[in-house]
C-alpha cells in the first residue's frame, strides 16, 4: 500500500508583473478628481476604487483587497478605527497613506502606525514613488512566495511502500528503475540500493508515471532522468547513476515512447 504526503505533481510557476489596485478615500469631488487622472496615468496601477467615505470604504476594501489605500484625513464617516484596524490587521501587505490638507495630523498617523503621508494636492512625483515602492515590494513578496512554494513541495514528495522488513519512505527521483517480481516490485535506487516492495509493477506504473517515470517492457519502469542512451536497434536502454550503467532490455512498442526524448541515439 502506498500513501501520499504531498502534492504529486509540482506545478511549473512563471513569475508574472502583477500590476497594483488603489483605493483612493476622499470626501471632496475635486480632490478625487485629481488622485483619480494621476492613477490613471500610472502604468504600474491596473485598478483605481474609490469611496467618499469610511463605511464606504470597509464595503469596497473587502472586495478589492488593494494595494494602497489613499486615506483622507480626517476621514468621513463612523468607521475610522475599523478600517484602519482592518486594514492593518487582514491586509497586512496592504500600504496605508495619509492624504490631508497639512501636516497637523502627522502625529495621529503616526500613532496608528502609519508612516506615508501627502498633502493636497497630491503631486505626480510623491504618488509615482509610492506606486513604485508598493510595485516592487509586491513583486518580491511574490517571488519570495513561489520560491517557498517549490522548496516546500520538493521536499515534501515522499512515497511509502511496504517492504519484507516494514516500510520504505522515499523520493521518487530516487528511483533510478524498477523491475516485476511476481506479486512483488524491485526498486533500483540511487547509491546502489536495492529494495522489494509488495507491489504489482503494473500498479507503480500507475503511480510513478506523475513522476516522469516510463513504461519500457512488460519488466521494467524506468526513470527517465537517468537514461543515457538508446539503442533502437537493439532494442535497449542504458541507465545511469552513481557510476554504474544499468542495461535495460526493451520491447518496440515501448521503444517508440522514448522517440522524443532528448537522448544520445546509438
Amino acid at each position: 500500500m502506498i500513501t501520499f504526503s504531498a502534492n504529486h505533481k509540482l506545478r511549473s510557476i512563471s513569475m508574472m508583473k502583477h500590476k497594483i489596485c488603489v483605493l483612493i478615500i476622499d470626501s471632496e469631488p475635486e480632490s478625487l478628481k485629481h488622485t483619480q487622472k494621476l492613477l490613471q496615468s500610472n502604468s504600474l496601477v491596473s485598478i483605481v476604487e474609490s469611496a467618499k467615505d469610511s463605511d464606504e470604504a470597509i464595503l469596497k476594501i473587502i472586495n478589492s483587497n488593494p494595494d494602497i489605500v489613499l486615506l483622507e484625513y480626517p476621514v468621513k464617516g463612523n468607521a475610522e478605527k475599523e478600517l484602519i484596524k482592518y486594514i492593518q490587521t487582514k491586509l497586512t501587505e496592504t500600504t496605508i497613506v495619509f492624504v490631508s490638507m497639512t501636516k497637523e495630523y502627522a502625529a495621529n498617523a503616526i500613532r496608528y502606525g502609519v508612516f506615508n503621508y501627502l498633502t493636497k494636492p497630491i503631486s505626480m512625483e510623491e504618488l509615482e514613488l509610492i506606486t513604485q515602492t508598493v510595485h516592487q515590494t509586491k513583486q518580491t513578496n511574490i517571488q519570495t512566495r513561489i520560491n517557498q512554494i517549490i522548496e516546500k513541495t520538493q521536499e515534501e514528495i515522499r512515497l511509502k511502500f511496504q517492504t519484507t522488513r516494514g516500510y520504505l519512505i522515499v523520493d521518487p527521483q530516487d528511483i533510478i528503475c524498477c523491475k516485476a517480481d511476481g506479486f512483488c516490485t524491485e526498486l533500483c535506487l540511487t547509491n546502489n540500493r536495492i529494495e522489494l516492495i509488495y507491489m504489482f509493477l503494473s500498479k507503480l506504473d500507475k503511480i510513478l508515471s506523475a513522476y516522469n517515470f516510463l513504461r519500457v517492457s512488460r519488466a521494467y519502469l524506468v526513470n527517465r532522468k537517468y537514461v543515457r542512451k538508446v539503442y533502437p536497434g537493439k532494442n535497449t536502454i542504458i541507465l545511469f547513476s552513481d557510476g554504474e550503467e544499468y542495461e535495460i532490455k526493451s520491447s518496440k512498442s515501448h521503444m517508440k515512447k522514448l522517440s522524443n526524448f532528448d537522448t544520445e541515439l546509438m
